[in-house]
């Protein structure tokens, strides 16, 4: 079974959501495995990792508000 690790390093400017599908689809790519499991571990105590779909662009601002 292959393996596949990496870091990614995200950088924020206090509250708020910052998509990150990009950057992991990037890495998942980079790894050259066509089929598996990807694992996402946030290693800071004050972030959250949230799975949305994304085809409504309201789904994120209705999310931002209900978090405020």
């Amino acid at each position: 079974m292959a393996v596949h690790q990496a870091a990614l390093s995200v950088s924020t400017h206090g509250r708020g959501l910052v998509e990150i599908t990009d950057s992991v689809a990037a890495e998942v790519s980079r790894s050259g495995i066509a089929a598996g499991v990807v694992s996402v571990f946030c290693q800071h105590t004050s972030c959250s990792l949230v799975i949305m779909e994304n085809a409504d662009p309201s789904a994120r601002a209705d999310l931002e508000a209900w978090l405020d």
